[in-house]
């Protein structure tokens, strides 16, 4: 499938292939909100305290500042190509069929790891609460049959439970937001550092950088809006603000109302933070947390990784059958199925001891970043005016500095496009022979 300068396709649909358009404001908030706010949240308020101490909220403040170039270019390119494939659909509007093929290469092989992440994680959550810290494996198995299950129901479905959740979760961290004004003055055990010292907070800035990411897979949803050209920036933006007021107020009752010296201030910083605010209920409350955060976490990324090989197959890089969308629901079922067993193998391969969860963290990370740097190159492509330009300068530079920092992990993206080149070359090869 092409994608025209208005995001339009070249190429009828077969029937059964078109995804139903049930995403409004409202909706695509708590879906996007989903895809951004992941468990590192229950981790990095701490960690970045411990690194840079009462300046840490400039971190945050940072990074929300240095990412920001990165969602004007979803916001203006997302309105404009709204296609399931998201980065895969800039691409092909930038650089034709080469570019879809190496994001959709890229992206897949971002999604399969990511994916085992966010299970993997709940499943050592939810385990650990039981005391079972030996089943996680089976719990995160556990987590996407439940999740596929829900996803193949039907993305109207999916998305209002996704959004409800979303509203329980918004309200669970706007509870530990406002922790220091239920705690007792006299017990704040930090400070915040003057303005002046935000110099100091720079050393955490890539740090909390990636609670920020998932914007890539946000893009993927982009063909499911109504009025994709009005809504989807608005979304971006909406999103944005949120999760921006939440990671800062997040990050100010870390600092007041966590000792230095906590223990819990490393490990489960949220949780200290219960702890001072609520005393024997912070457990239930904490625990409730976890799961909202993991559970809307691993709903948005199915979501994500089945448009994706959804556009991969209509693209005709996958099998033609997993662009069947179920007319009842509106699911692209065949790709939610391929989405989990891909999930599932990483988690087998982990549970096994084949793979540590550190590799399938950066493996997952260096493709994500790698999709970044092709969202930043098709909109310099797409968009040529001088301050467009500029913007996709700004917006690439973070970018080209934590591709610098991955290593030999690079190898991983460089396998998969070169993977991707051969496909496209034999691809052009038949062409000619098919007709």
């Amino acid at each position: 499938m092409a994608v025209t300068n208005e995001g339009q396709t070249t190429e009828a649909q077969h029937p059964g292939s078109e995804l139903h358009k049930t995403l409004t404001v409202p909706r695509g908030i708590g879906v996007a909100t989903g895809m951004i706010i992941g468990s590192g949240l229950l981790v990095l308020p701490g960690l970045a305290y411990v690194q840079v101490g009462s300046s840490a909220v400039y971190a945050w403040l940072s990074a929300a500042v240095v990412v920001l170039p990165l969602l004007v270019i979803f916001a203006q390119l997302g309105s404009r190509y709204p296609t399931a494939g998201g980065v895969q659909g800039f691409a092909q509007a930038a650089f034709g069929a080469r570019g879809s093929t190496c994001a959709a290469v890229i992206l897949i092989g971002a999604c399969a790891f990511g994916g085992a992440v966010m299970a993997i994680s709940g499943g050592n959550y939810v385990a650990a609460l039981f005391g079972a810290s030996g089943a996680g494996g089976w719990v995160a198995l556990g987590y996407l049959v439940v999740i596929g299950l829900l996803q193949a129901a039907g993305s109207r479905l999916a998305g209002g439970i996704q959004s409800a959740v979303t509203i329980g979760l918004l309200l669970l961290l706007g509870l530990v937001a406002f922790a220091p004004v239920m705690v007792d003055a006299g017990s704040l055990q930090g400070a915040v550092a003057a303005p002046s010292a935000w110099l100091s907070a720079m050393p955490a800035v890539g740090l909390v950088f990636f609670a920020y990411t998932g914007w890539e897979l946000v893009a993927s949803t982009a063909e499911e809006y109504r009025n994709p050209k009005r809504d989807f920036p608005l979304v971006i933006g909406i999103t944005f603000a949120i999760v921006v007021a939440l990671y800062i107020g997040i990050s100010l009752a870390v600092q007041l109302v966590v000792a230095p010296g906590d223990p819990l201030l490393g490990e489960a910083p949220v949780v200290a933070v219960l702890q001072e605010a609520l005393g024997d209920a912070s457990g239930r409350v904490a625990a409730a947390l976890g799961a909202a955060i993991i559970f809307a976490t691993l709903m948005g990324g199915t979501w994500a990784t089945s448009r994706i090989v959804y556009a991969t197959a209509r693209d005709r890089l996958l099998p033609a059958v997993l662009t069947h969308v179920d007319a009842r629901s509106g699911a692209p079922r065949p790709a939610v199925l391929l989405s989990v067993l891909m999930f599932g193998a990483v988690v087998l391969a982990h549970s096994l001891k084949l793979i540590s969860l550190t590799l399938v963290v950066e493996l997952s990370t260096v493709n994500f970043v790698i999709g970044y740097a092709i969202s930043v190159l098709s909109y310099a492509k797409l968009y040529r005016r001088p301050a467009q330009r500029l913007l996709a300068v700004i917006a690439g530079l973070p970018v080209l500095a934590m591709l610098a920092g991955f290593g030999w992990v690079l190898l991983y993206p460089t396998a998969l496009l070169a993977f991707a080149a051969l496909v496209h070359h034999t691809r052009q090869r038949r062409r000619p022979a098919t007709g």
